[in-house]
């Protein structure tokens, strides 16, 4: 953490030079008082006080107000603009690592766990940024300044007075590693508590059909008790630590009175001299006191630190980004290729072949858990790859810079994957900069124009966050839109016509075949009829080509395909 820190301070020395010059300049306007004072008490003790001294003492004070007024605003302002800075820098160092993992790095890291990540170690690292700072140059040029003086008018009174202070340094010491402890459960538990509020809001409905929230009312409030009384260690700790601090300078007190007193009879020192020993001391209580805030503002930062040390350096397992850059995307070849997700035993995917080019449309069908999203999941490069030959145009897909291969797709997924944004933002995002004749035809080509009329603000809708003011199958149709805004050379549909009827359903893939001639796509469905008029079919079953050919073939065949087809036909009939 410290060495992160001293690298943001170093390419900002300048900021940071004058932050603390200044901070110095008011350090030492903090002293002058007190040597004012001194110096006015010796002169009215020997009687030797005039009007011009006087005058100028009092003249002293006033320009040292201004002084230090202005010089506290400076360090106030530009040190903790820097801390928000580098908290910024933080969360888009954290962001752009978010964007660019795929699936095994979100499989490691659970939402809530990111959300507290984003949140409460950021603010960690900015408040050890800010105010950690501010203490360490305030605090440090305190000391510097006040103990050397004091030293100057007496070492063996300072070195009586600073004798408690070894003991109140032993005892933070140990309370600061207590405290450390509870730091990291602390920060646990908020983490555990973000995953559980985002958990209950996204499964609300399903809790209440099964009569499950007050059950769930209980455990969270037995997580937030437990929260509440980590918590309330850490602040028995913190109070300890000032009231410590006073304590000690109030024993330093108590011994530099007594003693002083002795000295003050023997000549040793003036009554001006042992009134600015004890005004030096009684200045130290503020950065003693200081001292207890740091403990928690490091601890907390050390923590914060570490979490997002662990974020922004886990990989997702992924390989090396290629070097060459995918043009077009003419043929796709599978031969013999096997694949198994991270952390699995059996195989997802085993010995594929499979051979496609340009302008073909691809079904994909099967039994629920055979594999044919993972097969899609290949295109996405949302894991490692897999065993045995995958190319695209003759060339291992490894060698392909990725982006130059998302940007030939478009995907739909199972998930309805919709922003709190309106219907005309979400579509947008399938093509930068799309004219709203653009828009409004991928909505035709969705079959939304009907469902669009309806609604009273048309593309201004919004949607709620993941679609929630939207049906299913509006969802769907959104989502397949933004997908025909793409116009991508390879489009994806995994199972992305399920929440529509069949005459919509008809009329999507009508406006595929029409539309998309001369581009690729891979249909994934449970509904033949999305698949009937493709011109090559894929069954899966338990990871592997069980049946494969054009419609009639499989038909013929009288297979799965063949069964399906009839069980689907009577259903449709009744």
């Amino acid at each position: 953490m410290i060495r992160a820190i001293w690298e943001y301070i170093w390419e900002h020395k300048w900021l940071y030079l004058s932050i603390a010059v200044v901070l110095v300049i008011y350090d030492y306007t903090i002293l002058i008082p007190t040597q004012v004072i001194q110096r006015l008490v010796d002169q009215l003790s020997k009687q030797t006080l005039t009007q011009s001294s006087f005058v100028r003492d009092i003249s002293l004070l006033f320009a040292t107000t201004i002084l230090n007024y202005t010089a506290a605003y400076y360090w106030h302002l530009k040190l903790f603009q820097a801390s928000v800075r580098y908290k910024g820098r933080l969360q888009g160092q954290a962001f752009r690592k978010l964007v660019a993992m795929r699936r095994p790095f979100y499989e490691k890291f659970r939402s809530g766990d990111l959300l507290t990540r984003f949140t409460t170690d950021v603010d960690g690292m900015m408040e050890m940024v800010g105010y950690g700072l501010m203490i360490v140059v305030y605090a440090g040029g305190l000391f510097l300044f006040i103990i050397p003086t004091m030293f100057l008018i007496s070492w063996q009174l300072s070195l009586i007075s600073f004798i408690p202070m070894f003991f109140l340094i032993l005892s933070t010491y140990h309370l600061g590693k207590k405290e450390e402890e509870y730091v990291d459960k602390n920060r646990d538990a908020v983490a555990q508590l973000n995953d559980e509020v985002l958990e209950s809001i996204e499964g609300i409905r399903v809790m209440r059909a099964y009569s499950r929230r007050e059950r769930q009312v209980q455990q969270f409030q037995k997580r937030t008790e437990s929260l509440a009384k980590t918590g309330d260690k850490i602040a028995s700790i913190q109070n300890a630590l000032g009231p410590f601090a006073l304590f000690f300078i109030g024993v330093s007190t108590v011994l530099l009175l007594v003693c002083g007193g002795h000295f003050l009879k023997s000549g040793q020192i003036s009554l001006g001299q042992l009134l600015g020993l004890e005004l030096y001391l009684v200045a130290l209580i503020e950065p003693m006191w200081m001292l207890a805030d740091f403990i928690l503002v490091y601890q907390t930062g050390k923590t914060s630190y570490k979490k997002l040390s662990e974020l922004v350096e886990e990989d997702d397992d992924l390989e090396p980004d290629g070097e060459k850059w995918l043009e077009e995307l003419d043929e796709v070849v599978f031969e013999n290729y096997s694949f198994t997700y991270p952390m699995a035993e059996k195989e997802s995917l085993s010995q594929i072949d499979l051979r496609f080019n340009k302008g073909q449309t691809i079904g994909i069908v099967g039994r629920t858990g055979a594999g044919k999203t993972s097969l899609v999941r290949q295109f996405l490069r949302q894991y490692p790859l897999g065993q045995g030959k995958f190319t695209i145009n003759g060339q291992p897909v490894a060698r392909y810079v990725r982006r130059s291969i998302e940007e030939k797709i478009g995907y739909v997924s199972q998930e309805h994957i919709l922003f709190s944004k309106s219907i005309l933002e979400n579509i947008s995002l399938g093509k930068k900069g799309a004219n709203q004749e653009e828009i409004m035809e991928a909505i035709a080509q969705a079959a939304f124009a009907d469902d669009l009329e309806r609604m009273s603000d048309g593309l201004d809708t919004l949607i709620g966050e993941k679609g929630v003011s939207v049906s299913g199958g509006q969802k769907q149709r959104i989502s397949l839109a933004r997908a025909f805004l793409r116009d991508a050379q390879l489009l994806l549909l995994d199972d992305s016509l399920s929440a529509v009827d069949a005459k919509t359903e008809q009329a999507i893939i009508e406006t595929i075949q029409n539309e998309r001639q001369g581009k690729t796509t891979l249909i994934v469905s449970h509904r033949l009829s999305a698949v009937h008029q493709a011109d090559w079919i894929l069954v899966l079953d338990q990871g592997r080509i069980v049946e494969e050919g054009t419609a009639s073939d499989l038909l013929a065949q009288e297979g799965w395909y063949y069964e399906q087809y009839q069980r689907q036909q009577r259903q449709e009939g009744e």
